[in-house]
Parts: C-alpha cells; sequence; structure tokens
C-alpha cells in the first residue's frame, strides 16, 4: 500500500514540477511580469495555453496535446480518489480507483510510474522552450 500511495504523491509531486515549468515559460512570453498580473482562478495549463494562441509554435502545440494526455490522470487522482487495493498475495496489481465526471477509473501503479515518467520528459519539453 505504501509503494501505491507513494506513486499517487510522485504523480501530483511530478505534476507540480509541470506548473513550476510552465510557470517560467510564461514568464519568459509574456510581456507583464506574472507577479504583476490579477490574480485568476484559470489554471497554469489555461493561462499558458492563452499566453501561447498567437504564437503559432507547432512544438507548444504538440505538447499542449501531449500534456491534455496526462491531464485527465492527474484530475481523477487530484479530485477524486475514493478507493484503493494493494494486496500482493492476490496476484493483482496494486490500483486506485477515482470518481471522474464519466464514472469511475481504476489506475494501477504501473500507469502512475509510466505517467510520472511522462511528466518528468514533458517538463524537460516545456523548460527547452525557454531557450
Amino acid at each position: 500500500m505504501r509503494d501505491l500511495m507513494a506513486a499517487v504523491g510522485e504523480v501530483l509531486l511530478f505534476w507540480g514540477f509541470l506548473e513550476t515549468a510552465i510557470r517560467g515559460r510564461l514568464a519568459v512570453i509574456d510581456t507583464v511580469a506574472v507577479e504583476a498580473k490579477p490574480a485568476t482562478k484559470a489554471s497554469v495549463l489555461a493561462q499558458w495555453r492563452n499566453a501561447e494562441a498567437d504564437r503559432g509554435d507547432a512544438r507548444v502545440v504538440q505538447l499542449f496535446a501531449d500534456i491534455e494526455e496526462v491531464a485527465a490522470l492527474r484530475n481523477c487522482l487530484a479530485h477524486g480518489l475514493s478507493s484503493a487495493s494493494a494486496d500482493p498475495w492476490s496476484g493483482k496489481e496494486a490500483k486506485v480507483v477515482c470518481l471522474a465526471p464519466d464514472g469511475s477509473r481504476s489506475v494501477t501503479i504501473t500507469e502512475m510510474q509510466d505517467a510520472k515518467d511522462y511528466l518528468h520528459g514533458m517538463t524537460n519539453r516545456v523548460r527547452d522552450l525557454s531557450i
């Protein structure tokens, strides 16, 4: 169970790293300092999408699509966790169950480990955009 809960935490932490990289990108492309802007309820991803809208960078368009693939998993883990199961003697992989708007979704520890690696790669891709 500890490994399962650690995997959930790692996905959320790596999402935070991605958002930090996105904030860095916003600071690079935005003409007004990010800190000086009025508070908004829009997600960092939405703010970035708006800031990049007129730039037409194909790398960014692809990156948005790639991030959306894992955003649903992150949202499920962050907002919909409802149960967890980890019985090493059952022969079944440890998993959590999330309640999503379209029903429940099971997420295995392997899926979370893959998502963490995927998020790490996307964070580096966002940082590379700033160069």
